[in-house]
């Protein structure tokens, strides 16, 4: 995946190793009576567990395995949002799997089983079909290093529907993260006239150079995406943007919100926006980040929220880019208006 990613918890193949022994036997089991189940049949099933990050908030991470190609992976579903992967495995001993999970924009790796390009890789081991046993070996998608080289027993959720019909992954190579808006070195600050609509299309990416998924959005609803721009205070040279509402699937549905005090310049005829998220942000639980209402009630915040806009011409271009709630995969909106 990307250079500047970190991955791979300190330890070597030693630790690997004998933490592999230990994915597979609890404490109340030995290696001999311990039943060699196949992942198979784990296949449809969701699995939650628990543990503690070190600034002391629970993380709830779930796992599903849809079939021998498609997982979805929650790090913790209170505050962070599901990850569509496909994934292959290796069979390391009795019920002792190693998985190898892939971002959107490499299937062909996953079909080929080639672990260098592999978003992460996760040791697994089968208790029971009740209860499973993850170690995080490798990340080089998300950095967060809290579940990384700890063993995390995971239940097995009686209480949510069986389900082997894995959601498509959203991924079209031909979606860019372009073209690049920045505000001109000459351009001044400008009020902005009227409160104005735009009607449009917007594309969205997922994950470090959108290698996650990318996708064509839409507001859930059968409503057409328009974002509004309504002017601040006279000679403040901001304006508040009205967003609509941001479907993808199942992983996340976001109401419609506003985002204020978006900076105006205007460069000749052409009028820029810019937003950016203070730096340092303080964490969402001290009042960092813009709070949204998700489709499912619940608020979350949007973090490292990052505005771009152009309007030429009548027409409006915008980029919109967050990491919602805690996880820090960022989402990157591209609005164009008609």
């Amino acid at each position: 995946m990307k250079k500047n990613m970190r991955y791979f918890f300190k330890g070597g193949a030693a630790a690997i190793s004998a933490a592999l022994i230990l994915l597979s036997v609890s404490c109340s089991q030995n290696e001999d009576e311990l039943k060699d189940h196949d992942i198979s049949e784990l296949y449809g099933y969701t699995y939650h567990g628990s543990i503690t990050a070190s600034g002391g908030n629970t993380l709830i991470p779930s796992l599903i395995l849809y079939n021998d190609k498609r997982a979805d992976w929650n790090m913790s579903i209170n505050g962070m949002n599901v990850v569509p992967f496909y994934y292959y495995t290796v069979k390391n001993s009795k019920s002792n799997y190693t998985m190898y999970w892939f971002g959107g924009s490499d299937l062909a790796a996953a079909e080929s089983h080639d672990k260098s390009k592999a978003a992460m890789t996760v040791q697994l081991g089968i208790n029971s079909l009740d209860e499973v046993v993850i170690l995080l070996t490798g990340d080089a998608l998300t950095g967060i290093g809290a579940m990384q080289g700890v063993r995390v027993t995971m239940k097995k959720q009686k209480n949510i529907p069986h389900n082997t019909d894995a959601p498509t992954i959203a991924f079209d190579p031909n979606i860019k993260d372009e073209p690049v808006i920045e505000v001109p070195s000459g351009a001044l600050q400008a009020d902005w006239n009227g409160t104005t609509s735009y009607t449009g299309t917007f594309d969205y990416l997922v994950g470090p150079g959108g290698n996650v998924a990318r996708g064509h959005g839409t507001c859930g609803d059968g409503s057409k995406p328009t974002i509004t721009v309504k002017p601040g205070a006279a000679s403040t040279y901001t304006v508040t943007l009205g967003m609509h509402r941001f479907a993808n699937g199942a992983v996340m549905t976001i109401e419609a919100y506003d985002i204020p005090d978006v900076q105006v310049f205007k460069d000749g005829s052409d009028y820029y926006l810019k937003y950016d998220a203070p730096d340092p942000e303080p964490k969402p639980e001290e009042g960092g980040g813009l709070p949204v209402k998700k489709a499912d009630g619940t608020i979350i915040k949007l973090m490292k929220l990052s505005v771009r806009g152009k309007l030429t011409g009548g027409k409006l271009m915008l980029r919109v880019s967050f990491n919602p709630g805690a996880m820090p995969l960022p989402v990157i909106e591209r609005f164009k208006s008609e």
